[in-house]
């Protein structure tokens, strides 16, 4: 097949095809209930889980179904490396703090293992591991550096690799080297937080969905949650919406960053021809500022790619067409192959590039986790609920990390555009 896009190309996430997300049908509690969540993926049921096991009741109000958004959307990539790396960390922090924080980092990949095994969810989770590719030299010189730096703290299960020592990772002549681990990998992320949903109806917590949240009223004993469908009164209250959390609180508005990022999926190709671009099913992210991150599909029949197409918004088929394009510079052997998905969602940022949890007039809040948020985001909604449980085990590295605002941003991100052209200038020159 020479054309690149399938003649019924599908402009939602691939993921979908195997666990697609679906309305709950539930009532308002006419009771208060001790906590209410606001958001359905990853971080809200994972606290929502950890609170009814603790006894709560719980109430998640979800706008869409149940994982809609990025839950369901993201590249299934379950990672441990922070922005700006240990190094980094430890230039802004100190020593002290920026280990501390990168521990978190390492404890969300156990966090979410040991949640998926004791909960028996379904969820194809492979950690065959991680590459990183390096595209320029001074790319791997920097992982050099910082691998090293992690060497001096950590016991991780990792190895820097050069140009020619890279081919049990990825079959793509275009690299310098790069970063390997052994200990992190992927999963399915749309059967994951659907069998997560599952996990906590299960266990007892009531799951809206679709029921958008609105106005929030502070009331002397908790907070009174506004819906199209009437209030929902609760002692305590958790937001748990990252990119996707718009005005809901102006607080938030004004701190979080919401960035979108596409994906692509290949039609269905040979085992054998997808077990020779991956040779070890490990999860690729490369170096570049505009960076790409492509992976098997678990039953190793496809090719998935994510990136952002373009500075300027475009049909999703000249979105599929641009992340082909990216695609094929990787592996010019899926020239002729065709695109059959391509979908996009949201990320979430705030402007010290860091993953946040914290409370603001006593409403609990987690998210803006920069893009690698499969077990970062379920690690912090559990610390989360353990804060509103008061447990001292809810403390985290990131509590005291300020969580400030820009004069020149309110909510809408004019600023990324141009950011991204930097960055583009900063690949195709290399610096």
């Amino acid at each position: 097949m020479t054309n690149a896009m399938a003649a019924d190309l599908k402009t939602v996430p691939y993921w979908w095809d195997a666990a697609r997300p679906l309305a709950v049908e539930s009532h308002l509690p006419e009771e208060k209930v001790d906590v209410g969540i606001i958001g359905g993926g990853f971080t809200g049921l994972s606290a929502a889980l950890t609170l009814v096991k603790a006894g709560l009741s719980v109430t998640v109000l979800e706008a869409e179904k149940p994982g809609f958004g990025a839950s369901s959307r993201n590249g299934g990539m379950v990672g441990n490396l922070l922005k700006g790396g240990l190094g980094g960390l430890i230039s802004r922090y100190g020593h002290e703090k920026g280990i501390a924080i990168y521990n978190e980092a390492i404890a969300s990949v156990s966090f979410i293992k040991n949640l998926i095994e004791e909960e028996g969810i379904d969820c194809d989770l492979a950690l065959t591991g991680r590459f990183y590719p390096a595209v320029l030299d001074k790319d791997l010189d920097s992982m050099k550096r910082d691998f090293e730096l992690r060497e001096k703290y950590f016991d991780i299960p990792e190895e820097i690799v050069g140009p020619n020592g890279y081919a049990e990772d990825v079959d793509s002549k275009i690299y310098k080297g790069g970063l390997r681990q052994h200990h992190t990998g992927g999963l399915h992320p749309a059967k994951y937080v659907k069998g997560l949903a599952a996990t906590a109806e299960k266990a007892g917590a009531s799951i809206i969905a679709p029921l958008r949240a609105g106005k929030i009223t502070k009331e002397v004993e908790g907070f009174i949650v506004s819906t199209p469908k009437g209030a929902l009164r609760c002692r305590q209250l958790l937001i748990a919406t990252n990119g996707y959390s718009g005005d809901l609180l102006p607080f938030l508005q004004k701190r979080v960053i919401p960035i979108g990022s596409t994906m692509i999926a290949t039609e269905e190709l040979s085992e054998n021809l997808v077990t020779s671009l991956f040779p070890t099913k490990r999860m690729i992210t490369d170096s570049r500022k505009m960076l790409s991150y492509y992976r098997p599909s678990p039953d190793g029949r496809r090719v998935l790619l994510g990136a952002r197409p373009g500075i300027l918004p475009m049909s999703p088929a000249g979105e599929a067409a641009s992340l082909k394009i990216a695609l094929t510079k990787i592996f010019p052997q899926l020239s002729s192959v065709a695109v059959s998905h391509v979908w996009s969602g949201k990320v979430a940022y705030d402007f010290h590039a860091l993953p946040t949890i914290g409370a603001h007039d006593g409403i609990h809040y987690a998210m803006g986790y920069c893009g690698s948020g499969v077990a970062m985001s379920g690690y912090l909604g559990h610390k989360a609920a353990l804060k509103i449980l008061g447990q001292p085990e809810g403390a985290t590295a990131f509590d005291d990390i300020p969580f400030d605002g820009r004069l020149y941003y309110n909510g809408t991100p004019w600023f990324v555009p141009v950011a991204m052209v930097g960055y583009r200038l900063r690949d195709a020159l290399g610096f």
